[in-house]
């Protein structure tokens, strides 16, 4: 009974001695409306910041923020073409939770860039609204240095008449090669 005791209060003691977080860099998420420096609707990438080392590949999302009503998509990623090159792209949750979407996409690696469309079809057309994934872009890194993803001036977002929706917003992604 005592050696369960001392184990017990030993437990508690060690959980206890670690370091409490402080609120510095805890709400800083680049998903949430409050935080980002520009207007929503918004497309940004998650996450903003990928730190990463050569050859090696990661994963990006493509996010639509605070959207209202979106049916169908084109969105131009931008990257540098001599140190990132596109391994995949797939659909985001965003649009495969609704129904699923009409979804191809167009590497140009000569150019750096990457075209994703995305549409519901039918008269019963299905939309999305909120926050969410578009697609996922797998990256392989080429060389050292640091990198930049953009978005393009012709993304364009639609609803289900096919009137177009201003995004207001860009976020950029950073990719820091070692």
């Amino acid at each position: 009974m005592k050696l369960r005791l001392l184990f017990l209060l030993s437990t508690l003691a060690l959980s206890c001695s670690k370091d409490i977080p402080t609120e510095e860099g805890i709400f800083d998420n680049p998903l949430d409306e409050e935080e980002v420096t520009y207007e929503t609707p918004a497309l940004t990438f998650y996450p903003s910041s990928v730190e990463t080392a050569i050859g090696s590949s990661f994963p990006v999302q493509v996010f639509a923020l605070a959207v209202e009503n979106v049916a169908g998509t084109f969105v131009r990623v931008e990257y540098e073409k001599s140190k990132l090159r596109v391994l995949s792209v797939g659909v985001g949750d965003f649009l495969s939770d609704a129904q699923d979407p009409i979804f191809f996409y167009s590497d140009d690696d000569v150019n750096g860039w990457v075209d994703i469309n995305t549409s519901f079809l039918g008269s019963d057309s299905s939309s999305v609204s909120g926050t969410g994934s578009f697609a996922e872009i797998v990256f392989t890194t080429l060389t050292a240095g640091t990198s930049i993803l953009n978005y393009g001036q012709s993304c364009e977002l639609v609803d289900p008449d096919d009137v177009q929706i201003q995004i207001k917003g860009f976020g950029t992604g950073t990719v820091d090669v070692q």
